[in-house]
């Protein structure tokens, strides 16, 4: 073989290895989730986000055939993270009931009752960490335990961690109106045992309270001052002193009865109050709105929501949210037909008029009764609403999306919550914070009632979670760059039995310019109107592949990226997964994250490098490096021997093979060249060469030994080139094995 390096191409057989598949979990069940394994007699629920994409539910509990308080934390999974039984908030001997709880922010929540182990009722509370350990006092540390009655706390953020809770309180011989502050630590901030909120002639009951958005609360209450029930509001700052009139500001005071208000913020340190009110001879729903000056905004006694024949809301208050926009969405159970009580609807600007159809649109009009509907914002002008359905004999939780215009977005009478036998009860809705909502209610489908809970996925109404999680994009290693692996959770319909979802499509951002040119090749892009619900707003988006689903846990993808990760640029790129069903219309977009491909291959170090002096000049060549990403070739120099590439030895770069040290020293001279490709990757030194200090001999290639460079392209399929260097002329023969010892190419 006249050359001392020659390359040889050989043809190589993929050996494709088959993996079992893996059986797909959804930690949501098409029922539901249990939230506690031996809960007993459990009701009165209440449900607050976790801020994490779950939800704390609290429940009274007669497991030990003592009214109890327990509580437990469910992930945006269906993951039981306070333990299989539940986390018990109080077990003492004596009633504790009504729970009311607040989440803290940090996966956490404030949780208040009242409660009877001292013979009459008073006010505990209970602070627990994000890993259901209680953070007070064991049992709960006293809020009120005044002589007399205290009942039904309500709780609201003080806007620094800790809660504020009001309270009806019967000290005085009538009901008033309690609050006290307590910081999340379990200090005591106002006075003890509480600070008057009203003590009006006559009795106060039922106060709600909502966070101003300023650090203070607002408190609203129905109020038999005149003789019968009208409905009041205050403010209380941070210090306990209340902001408006003395014993507050009255919303209405017709002669009729107003009673059991619902209250929510109206966005702009002001709130929006809800109230049934017995003023045409039946039950309507009316509703104000006062700033936080405490002037009222709306109709002094309100304006009408709905005033349509029959009750509506009565005894059972009307649920509202805010819409947004400065109004809100208010919800009742209606008797208009007659027959049974339905579940409506209406959406009241922030000026007091009714966005939707007078007296409110239906949001379920199935046969059988629907009652105790509750809400959340959709956060587009909407809401989703939950509630339950007598069906035969058992109830039925259920739910519906209405949007902003007052369309229901799913089926007629709603989706059900848990198929099955049993009461489904009492259903409690909460945000997940991801285009979801998680729905909490009390369920007697093992013969006992326990607290279950469903997510809901908010465009279409799906159980649990069908949209995957990308949880990695991330550098496939060892090769030159281009490609990342796309990993992702499935869907949690991709599922035997479900078989919901037909495949996936897999999605990289990209700007503008070049989606419309990806749209001009005929590649599927999705405009910045269609993101994804944690993408940025301006990204544009370009199919790079899809995926058949095969019912299995995981999937990963190999991704191309427009660019690698250099020195100049990290070549970041975003993607995110979309699992699709048979309807091209449904599908559900995973959240989005970001990585980089890495060329992790350096060149090949050239070989056969030689030196020769040329007058006052040094000529170097050497043989060329082939991979399709080299940039250039760095030659270093130094006077004496063993030069490595460091940047005090560099002496230049060069495109070709072959350079010129033009006036190099009239000494002994050494020199090394390594191959550097365009993502700054830096191979492996060549030989040695050197010259002398007069002569225009030059130095011969130092390959003292059989050597075999890296493959290239590797990994490979088909083929690929090796780089072998000889010590001298020879002939040569090679051989290649496969893994398993069998000769697979002679050359």
């Amino acid at each position: 073989m006249p050359n001392a390096q020659r390359a040889f191409r050989f043809a190589v057989f993929s050996i494709l290895t088959i993996l079992g598949a893996g059986t797909a979990r959804a930690d949501w069940l098409a029922d539901g989730n249990s939230l506690a394994s031996g809960a007993l007699g459990a009701i009165r629920s209440a449900v607050v986000p976790d801020g994490f994409g779950g939800a704390i539910v609290v429940w009274r509990d007669f497991r030990n055939f003592n009214a109890d308080i327990y509580v437990q934390r469910i992930d945006g999974s269906g993951n039981l993270i306070w333990g299989p039984f539940g986390t018990p908030v109080v077990t003492l001997s004596g009633t504790q009931d009504y729970p009311a709880v607040l989440t803290d922010g940090l996966g956490g929540a404030i949780v208040t009752w009242h409660d009877a182990r001292s013979g009459n009722n008073d006010i505990y509370a209970q602070h627990f960490a994000a890993n259901g350990l209680p953070m007070w006092t064991v049992n709960g540390i006293p809020i009120c335990v005044q002589p007399g009655s205290q009942l039904f706390p309500q709780i609201a953020s003080d806007g620094n961690g800790g809660a504020v809770i009001t309270w009806m309180d019967v000290r005085a011989g009538s009901y008033d109106i309690y609050a006290q502050r307590v910081t999340s630590a379990g200090a005591i901030q106002w006075l003890a045992n509480g600070l008057l909120i009203c003590n009006a002639a006559g009795d106060q009951y039922n106060p709600v309270i909502i966070a101003d958005g300023v650090g203070f609360t607002i408190i609203s209450w129905f109020d038999y001052r005149s003789g019968n029930e009208d409905i009041y509001v205050q403010r209380v700052n941070n210090l306990g002193a209340g902001l408006w009139t003395s014993n507050g500001v009255a919303l209405t005071t017709n002669s009729s009865t107003q009673w059991y208000p619902s209250i929510v913020s109206d966005g702009a340190n002001g709130a929006i109050v809800a109230w049934s009110e017995l003023r045409n001879g039946t039950y309507d729903i009316f509703a104000s709105r006062i700033d936080a000056a405490g002037l009222i905004q709306w109709a002094f006694n309100g304006n009408s929501v709905t005033s349509a024949t029959g009750h509506q809301g009565g005894a059972f208050p009307p649920s509202i949210v805010a819409d947004g926009t400065g109004g809100a969405i208010i919800a009742w159970h209606d008797g208009r037909d007659g027959l049974a009580n339905h579940v409506y609807a209406q959406r009241m600007s922030s000026f007091g008029t009714s966005l939707w159809t007078p007296d409110g649109i239906p949001v379920c009009t199935a046969p059988d009764a629907q009652g105790y509907p509750t809400l959340i914002s959709d956060a587009g002008g909407g809401a989703v609403i939950a509630w339950h359905t007598a069906t035969g004999a058992f109830l039925d939780a259920r739910a519906q999306h209405i949007n902003a215009s007052g369309v229901a977005q799913w089926a007629a009478s709603g989706i059900e919550l848990a198929p099955g036998p049993g009461n489904q009860e009492n259903a409690r809705i909460v945000s997940d914070g991801a285009s979801g909502a998680i729905v909490a209610w009390e369920d007697s489908r093992s013969g006992a009632s326990r607290p279950h809970a469903q997510r809901i996925e908010t465009r279409h109404g799906f159980w649990g979670r069908p949209e995957p999680n990308v949880d990695a994009v991330a550098d496939i290693p060892n090769d030159q760059g281009g490609k990342v692996k796309v990993n992702w959770d499935a869907s949690g319909h991709d599922v035997f039995g479900t078989e919901s979802i037909t495949h996936y499509s897999i999605w990289r951002a990209t700007d503008e310019a070049s989606a419309l040119a990806a749209i001009a090749n005929g590649v599927a892009v999705r405009r910045p109107s269609e993101l994804p619900q944690n993408a940025p707003t301006d990204y544009y988006w370009e199919w790079v592949g899809t995926q058949d689903a095969h019912y299995r846990t995981h999937y990963t993808f190999s991704a191309s990226t427009r660019s690698d990760s250099t020195v100049q640029d990290n070549g970041d790129a975003a993607f995110f997964v979309s699992a699709h069903t048979a309807d091209p219309t449904v599908f559900f977009d995973s959240n989005v994250m970001i990585g980089h491909s890495v060329d992790n291959l350096a060149p090949a170090a050239p070989l056969a490098l030689i030196a020769q002096r040329a007058g006052a000049d040094v000529l170097l060549r050497w043989n060329r490096v082939r991979v399709p990403d080299l940039r250039d070739y760095a030659v270093y120099r130094g006077t004496s021997t063993g030069v490595t590439a460091v940047p005090i030895n560099f002496l230049s770069s060069s495109v070709d093979t072959i350079m010129v040290d033009p006036g190099a020293p009239p000494s002994a001279l050494y020199y090394i060249v390594t191959a550097n490709d365009v993502h700054d990757n830096q191979g492996a030194a060549s030989n040695e060469a050197s010259v002398a200090a007069t002569t225009d001999a030059g130095g011969t290639p130092s390959i003292r030994a059989l050597t075999v460079l890296q493959n290239y392209p590797n990994p490979f399929a088909g083929s690929t080139d090796l780089s072998i260097g000889l010590p001298g002329s020879g002939d040569v023969s090679i051989e290649v094995y496969d893994v398993a010892g069998r000769r697979v190419r002679s050359e």
